[in-house]
């Protein structure tokens, strides 16, 4: 082998190993220019990320709407309430939101919440007949009491029950069911407070299943979430026993086939006057619960759904000597706020969570995807017709990502509005850790960064 053909050799294949590491370098730019595309989770990255997102960016029942608005000037005959977008939980306006108020028989609608758990758990059905314990029995039942007419030579089920506590707001209803799931009303009690404190309802509390005791307590705010949570929960309860308008109890099938007394049955009308089937009630109303003993005044929850909306309002402590003055004013608080948030508000339900691949650098993972931290439906104000169909979503990453990364790390937000005004920003936040990678790979991306940054548009 000639000396010339060793020295030539010593200088082209270093320079052949040059060029071959600035063809790669430059391909391994060039794929960084291309979509981002990241790995799916495993299990475990999967597990850290929903615990991310339980632990900082869980949905509380109620919150304020996330822009700002002119307060509304109405004025309400009760000493406190609320109203509610059902779907999201924000308030569109308030008044003494937080006083402590006796709820009454709505208090039914917790004690309802408690036996629709019990027939999920497989305690009970909706089929299975309940014995009528003397408690029960509506002669045996506190004066004034609301009543269905229990009697103790019935045959009942849970839900004919359920049945006389929404429409008739019996009493002895609520006794018969507090006995049969629970063997006694204070057991029973227990359930309903404990599920209270599960939902964070710090000032609601229950003493008896009916509400008929001046030391049974919650706030227009709270109950306003209650009811929020017992319609997602149960949104079927709605039409099958709140918005009944009447029912006959007893009849025939509820006493034993030898039975030959005359049988006493009754129409009894719904206690909530503002359903959609009276003359007088709300539009799409199809609930909830009314409430009076002399200690809370004259309350009343409500549920109304227009097309894809759906409001909660709660008025507490209304005025009125007397059922039909009382009723006259909580009626007019209960349409005002219905004909208020409807005008003033519509829902736009929400899309699917924006999710954008976005380029790791410097990191043992070359991608992630950065994902909408809440996923909820927004409260749109009629700014213009038709508001709520003309959301749009935008979008924006904080830069370039450069690792490490840690999940849950917010890079970007997404930006709703409507014609320009802007209703609310969710944080987009990292779906996994990413580590740091390697020297060389700091090195070849931190050169990659530049060479990229300085590219014509």
């Amino acid at each position: 082998m000639s000396k010339k053909f060793i020295k030539h050799f010593l200088w082209i294949v270093p320079l052949f190993l040059i060029l071959c590491c600035i063809a790669g370098f430059g391909f391994y730019v060039f794929e960084q220019t291309k979509t981002a595309e990241p790995t799916p989770l495993d299990d475990v990255q999967q597990c850290y990320y929903e615990s991310e997102i339980e632990q900082k960016y869980s949905e509380f029942l109620t919150g304020p709407l996330p822009y700002p608005v002119t307060e509304a000037k109405l004025f309400l005959y009760a000493k406190a309430g609320i109203i509610i977008d059902a779907s999201n939980g924000c308030i569109l306006y308030a008044k003494n939101a937080d006083d402590i108020i006796p709820p009454a028989s709505m208090t039914k609608i917790a004690a309802m919440y408690v036996v629709f758990q019990a027939i999920e758990n497989g305690e009970t059905t909706l089929d299975t007949v309940v014995n009528l314990v003397p408690d029960s029995w509506a002669k045996n039942a506190p004066p004034q009491s609301s009543l269905m007419g229990l009697d103790e030579n019935q045959i009942v089920t849970v839900n004919e029950l359920l049945i006389g506590l929404a429409v008739a707001s019996g009493n002895d209803a609520a006794t018969a069911l507090a006995y049969h799931i629970a063997g006694s009303i204070e057991a029973f009690c227990d359930r309903m407070n404990k599920e209270m404190q599960s939902l964070g309802l710090k000032n609601t509390f229950f003493v008896d299943a009916s509400g008929y005791s001046e030391f049974n307590s919650t706030t227009p705010r709270e109950f306003a979430g209650l009811a929020r949570i017992y319609i997602q929960k149960y949104p079927e309860a709605l039409k099958k026993y709140h918005s009944i308008p009447y029912f006959t109890f007893p009849q025939k099938s509820n006493y034993p086939e030898n039975y030959k007394d005359p049988i006493p049955s009754k129409t009894i009308y719904a206690t909530n006057r503002l359903l959609q089937q009276y003359d007088g009630g709300i539009e799409g109303c199809d609930g909830l619960k009314t409430g009076f003993i002399y200690e809370s005044g004259f309350n009343i929850s409500l549920t109304a759904k227009r097309n894809n909306t759906r409001f909660i309002s709660v008025t507490m402590g209304g005025p009125g000597v007397g059922t039909i003055e009382g009723n006259r004013y909580r009626m007019a608080d209960g349409k005002k706020l219905m004909k208020w948030a409807f005008d003033s508000f519509e829902t736009h339900h929400a899309m699917e969570k924006a999710v954008v691949p976005v380029r790791v650098w410097q990191g043992k993972e070359n991608a992630i995807n950065v994902i909408e931290a809440k996923n909820h439906s927004l409260s749109v104000p009629n700014i213009t017709p038709n508001a709520a169909s003309k959301v749009k979503r935008k979008t924006v990453i904080y830069g370039n990502v450069v690792a490490p990364v840690q999940v849950g790390d917010v890079l970007g937000k997404a930006q709703y509005s409507v014609d320009g005004v802007l209703l609310e920003e969710i944080p987009l936040i990292a779906d996994r850790t990413v580590l740091e990678g390697s020297k060389l790979k700091k090195i070849a991306d931190s050169l990659a960064q530049k060479i990229l940054s300085k590219r014509i548009p």
